[in-house]
């Protein structure tokens, strides 16, 4: 009799809190439709939409609350940021578990400062409310000595991440993750795909030293300091224009794009006044020192005949470049570095004449322009309409 007493209101337990989740998602989907607004759909190959606990607070319903999207720097009126589909709370969670999934257990590091995972495994299982899969039932977490950060995350919890939520419902631990800590230990903050080709300020592949002006990088978005302030842009905001993409990735694509679209002349051409590059390839080849691409050894000189300057950059500074890396490794087939260094950012600002397209980092937007779009119009004013009863208060709808 105990027993079923127990199992009555460990029911009666899910059926208020699935009332209370059906209620905050039915309210999140009347004020979206109510607005005109439009969730973000889930990713395709991630079927169980019953995994996605709706957290309360949560004013764009993307599943991190307004309070934790204050406190990780995401946008609390943008249920995705980076316009690819995906909620930016489910895209987050799923890029923990796979980060988690790449954790060294506490028995296997090497290093006294190296992020692991640890796990007390038991004589029992737990199970998932919604799948029916069945995790070890003992605790786990993640710990980041070089942070002195420890963060509870059970087996069951890390099941809900890999299906895109930060809250969790099994038959014996019910509850939500310390999301802003459980980022800070993973040292995670934006969604993106990390990148092998985005290299530290402080690499070295020599003994000279450091290959960015200086290694000081107070936002993390891998923009020294010294080339913020050459540029002007903020150097303690590391995703100026909100859309999750570190500005160091963003603004080395950004430019990658610039130098590939300029009209290519020969040195006999005249090309007047337009800006334009020059191709000074060489007979040899060099690969990345990161996925093994080979590209011509030589360079393209940069023109801007009205302002009576060009610099050159070498093709596999590009290549970098393209894949969000101002720095950029390059060796020849005998093994030995060929062009390594860091690409003068201030001056290919200054040459390129960035921003040149609206969007681009460093835009200035009239005070009018809500959208963001470069133009103000009636466009702006829906916009505003839109928001105007929005609450910029954390913990207020």
């Amino acid at each position: 009799m105990r027993r079923l007493r127990r199992a009555q209101l460990r029911d009666a337990h899910r059926n208020r809190r699935f009332r209370r989740g059906a209620i905050a998602a039915g309210t999140a989907a009347a004020i979206a439709i109510a607005s005109g607004a439009s969730l973000a759909k889930d990713p395709p190959n991630i079927p169980p939409e019953s995994h996605k606990i709706p957290v309360t607070g949560d004013a764009d319903a993307d599943l991190v609350s307004s309070r934790e999207e204050y406190a990780i720097g995401y946008r609390p009126f943008a249920a995705d940021q980076n316009r690819n589909g995906i909620r930016d709370g489910a895209e987050l969670a799923m890029r923990c578990a796979a980060a988690i999934e790449q954790l060294l257990l506490e028995e296997d590091v090497t290093g006294p400062n190296e992020t692991y995972k640890w796990h007390m495994a038991q004589r029992g299982l737990e199970t998932c409310d919604v799948c029916g899969e069945t995790v070890n039932m003992g605790p786990a977490g993640i710990v980041n000595p070089r942070l002195g950060i420890e963060v509870d995350c059970p087996m069951i919890a890390l099941h809900y991440m890999e299906h895109g939520s930060f809250s969790y419902d099994g038959d014996l631990r019910q509850g939500r993750l310390e999301v802003t800590a459980l980022l800070r230990a993973l040292e995670i903050r934006y969604p993106c795909e990390p990148n092998e080709h985005q290299l530290p300020l402080a690499y070295v592949v020599n003994q000279v030293g450091q290959l960015a002006p200086d290694a000081n990088d107070v936002d993390g978005d891998l923009l020294a300091d010294s080339e913020e302030l050459a540029i002007k842009t903020d150097l303690h905001d590391a995703d100026q224009n909100n859309n999750l993409l570190p500005d160091g990735v963003e603004y080395a694509r950004q430019i990658a794009e610039v130098i590939d679209a300029l009209p290519e002349y020969t040195p006999q051409e005249d090309p007047g006044e337009e800006l334009h590059k020059v191709g000074w390839f060489q007979h040899g080849l060099e690969y990345c020192e990161v996925c093994g691409e080979s590209v011509n050894m030589g360079y393209w000189q940069i023109v801007n005949p009205r302002l009576r300057t060009s610099m050159d950059v070498y093709v596999i500074t590009c290549h970098y470049m393209r894949h969000g890396s101002f720095s950029y490794h390059g060796n020849v087939f005998e093994g030995d570095p060929l062009h390594t260094g860091r690409a003068d950012i201030a001056r290919l600002a200054a040459i390129l004449e960035m921003p040149r397209h609206c969007g681009d980092l460093g835009t200035l937007y009239a005070p009018g322009d809500t959208n963001e779009d470069c133009e103000t119009n009636f466009a702006d004013l829906a916009e505003l309409v839109d928001r105007w009863l929005q609450s910029t208060e954390p913990g207020q709808d």
